[in-house]
């Protein structure tokens, strides 16, 4: 499997952080948006049967199939869990292209290799198929990838995004611990999604371990360290309630 980077979420990837205040927030956070958002006490996903298509190496078609699959999995399952918290859905776009563009969701794509992106705007997600990615894409790691951006689509639809937006800080040190709540929670809402699926696709825990190791790649700065990704994952998986993923009120330690 062909470890792929993916943006940090939303506008941090593409530099739109928000702006520093001489007000700034106590730490911890304290928006009950964040801290008590309702999406939280909505209960476990609701099974869903989700069929896994065979991606072939090198084959941008086989895995857009695969993807498309996997994005009517998540949007059943996560529709009907938005409806549960008395949140309403919205209609998410997937799209795809096999070399990052030039722009994308109002701003310049930045240099790095991202692999996928969302759009809180256009409620848009963007998977970029690229060679790279394509070399060994790796279907449950595919599944996952998709799975982050569409929890980060949740975290749009609960207001999540908007109240993490509009917190303040105190320093650099504190807006990059903001950014890895953030980031781990769509990692964690990605682990509650594969949950709600995981005896249709009669994998094993063995495949789970796997796909641990290649996200752990992901970890940074704004990401969470590969501890981190790996705590926030698994209490999406073993609870498949978005209930474990309140990184908002975890200690620094937990999102470190």
């Amino acid at each position: 499997m062909k470890l792929a980077k993916i943006a940090l979420a939303g506008s941090v990837a593409l530099g739109l952080l928000p702006a520093v205040s001489g007000t700034a927030a106590a730490h911890p956070v304290k928006d009950k948006t964040l801290t008590d958002n309702r999406l939280y006490s909505a209960g476990p996903l609701p099974d869903t049967d989700c069929r896994e298509r065979r991606v072939k190496k090198a084959d941008a078609r086989s895995a857009k199939l695969y993807l498309n699959e996997v994005f009517a999995c998540l949007t059943d399952a996560w529709t009907a869990e938005l409806g549960q918290a008395g949140l309403k859905q919205s209609r998410v776009k997937l799209t795809y292209a096999t070399k990052v563009p030039a722009k994308f969701c109002g701003a310049k794509w930045r240099k790095d290799d991202w692999a996928a992106y969302y759009c809180d705007a256009s409620h848009t997600i963007l998977i970029v198929l690229s060679k790279d990615l394509l070399e060994d894409p790796g279907d449950l790691y595919l599944f996952n990838l998709l799975a982050a951006k569409y929890g980060e689509h949740v975290q749009n639809r609960a207001g999540i995004y908007r109240a993490w937006v509009d917190l303040r800080y105190r320093s650099k040190a504190e807006l990059a611990e903001q950014n890895r709540r953030y980031s781990l929670q769509a990692d964690c809402f990605a682990g509650v999604s594969l949950r709600s699926v995981w005896k249709s696709l009669r994998r094993d825990r063995e495949d789970w371990d796997d796909l641990l190791f290649y996200v752990r790649g992901w970890a940074g700065k704004n990401d969470g360290s590969r501890k981190s990704i790996t705590y926030w994952a698994n209490e999406g998986f073993k609870s498949g309630d978005p209930g474990a993923c309140n990184t908002w009120s975890a200690p620094s330690s937990k999102v470190a």
